[in-house]
């Protein structure tokens, strides 16, 4: 998942026959939208030019369809981490661990990255220069001047959102970093990273794939779009607006808008199970709860069918305290069951949460 990446295997001989990266999403196209604060309390999704969604899908399931094999991801982001724990990684110990995220508006402070020391700067980025600028040619739409980011650093624009910082400044050609001043002109005794592009974790959707890795199809901005609609309906009941509970937390209640500087939604697992003569898509939402439903029997135009959500508490703050009462809270796994393996003879979805550490049997009423 942390590479972004497939591997093919040969199984029968054991043998990795290559690995296929899976690059980026364009979050600056408007079918790529996203909200990217959590602080303006609202589904305030739009296009943001130089900032690329990297896929790191958790889930992966294939299917058949004309004759050929595609895989389906759920694109949920995850930073490559470890000894985040480790008070003497934080100190300046570089051997203690490894920590790739970091937030925008310390990223591209123009007073450099020495207030963070101590706190939540990677050593590693430490030992690479000293600032973060934001090129203006690209992030001039939100203020970005040379030498300063402007709006660009605000809350309620890129500041909150949560990037790689080892990507996305600008290299030589053997892949060094090149130093700019801290008005912004290239130098060779300056101490800033000019970064060109910003890259987020997950895609906050779902793809389709070829079984040669290359992308059929993407959700786009269709889920955080689809939660941010009166169209879709939480509880078990479907009376409870998903608007009013926008990228939602799993851990605790009342947290409108708590994920959109982190992953959103965050499309975790998938299954794929056919149902007549039709396939569809079980995504599970792990931060915002549920299962979304897609016809993917066409790769190219799937089509959501439904949305399955049984959290009732959306307001409690500890809601682990009170878990009968609050729902199933954060899909982590989920197997189909077809009717012919049935005990009633009806498919079935089977899903394990994470939070709440239950699991739900659903019966899909879905006939062909």
């Amino acid at each position: 998942q942390e590479n972004n990446a497939l591997a093919r295997i040969d199984i029968a001989s054991a043998t990795v026959k290559d690995i296929v990266p899976l690059g980026h999403k364009d979050h600056g196209l408007a079918a790529n939208a996203l909200d990217t604060s959590d602080t303006d309390l609202a589904a305030n999704l739009r296009a943001w030019p130089g900032v690329r969604g990297l896929y790191l899908p958790d889930s992966v399931a294939s299917y058949q369809a004309g004759g050929k094999t595609y895989l389906v991801t759920a694109n949920e982001g995850d930073a490559r981490a470890w000894g985040e724990g480790n008070s003497a990684y934080w100190a300046g110990d570089a051997s203690k661990g490894f920590v790739e995220e970091f937030r925008v508006k310390h990223l591209i402070n123009s007073k450099g990255w020495s207030g963070r020391s101590g706190d939540d700067l990677a050593p590693q980025l430490k030992a690479l220069a000293a600032g973060g600028l934001l090129n203006p040619a690209v992030f001039g739409y939100c203020g970005a001047v040379a030498g300063n980011p402007g709006k660009c650093r605000d809350d309620d624009q890129l500041g909150r959102l949560n990037v790689s910082w080892t990507q996305g400044y600008r290299t030589d050609a053997s892949g060094a970093p090149l130093k700019f001043n801290a008005a912004g002109v290239q130098d060779a005794a300056g101490d800033r990273l000019m970064y060109d592009a910003l890259y987020a974790y997950g895609g906050r959707s779902f793809s389709i794939w070829g079984d040669d890795g290359k992308l059929v199809w993407d959700s786009g901005a269709e889920i955080e779009k689809f939660i941010a609609s009166d169209a879709c309906q939480a509880g078990a009941q479907r009376n409870i607006p998903c608007k009013t509970f926008f990228n939602s937390n799993h851990e605790e209640g009342g947290t409108l808008d708590n994920r959109s500087d982190n992953k959103g939604p965050e499309p975790e697992g998938v299954a794929v199970g056919r149902i007549g003569a039709k396939t569809f898509a079980f995504i599970g939402l792990e931060r915002m709860g549920g299962v979304l439903v897609y016809d993917i029997s066409s790769p190219t135009a799937p089509v959501r069918v439904d949305y399955l959500n049984t959290r009732n508490d959306w307001t409690t703050k500890s809601p682990a305290a009170v878990l009968a009462q609050v729902g199933d809270l954060g899909p982590e796994g989920l197997v189909f069951i077809p009717a012919s393996d049935s005990p009633n003879g009806k498919p079935l979805l089977l899903v394990g949460y994470e939070v709440s550490g239950s699991t739900s049997v659903i019966q899909l009423n879905l006939a062909y």
